[in-house]
């Protein structure tokens, strides 16, 4: 019979690296097409937010037509506050 192979030792990933995930918090945005000028812009995401909504009662940043804007895309991405505060 032949043994068993050895493995490596796993590496200490240390409390740090499981802590650091809750440090972190979630940032919603939306991104809102004009069909005026076809700009593309970001803002914060609103409640009753979804793709394809066609919006009333905003105006592009641009062209200062609110017709035609509509949501495009909805994306998240998490935010360090530590880094956050260097870039400030």
């Amino acid at each position: 019979m032949s043994e068993e192979p050895q493995l490596p030792p796993i590496p200490d990933i240390g409390i740090d690296a499981i802590t650091r995930k809750k440090r972190f918090y979630e940032k919603i945005n939306t991104v809102v097409k004009c069909g005026n000028c076809h700009e593309n812009y970001t803002r914060e995401f609103k409640k009753g937010d979804y793709t394809f909504k066609k919006l009333s009662g905003e105006s592009c940043p641009k062209c200062n037509e609110g017709q035609s804007l509509m949501i495009t895309e909805i994306f998240s991405e998490w935010i360090d506050p530590k880094k956050e505060k260097k870039k400030k």
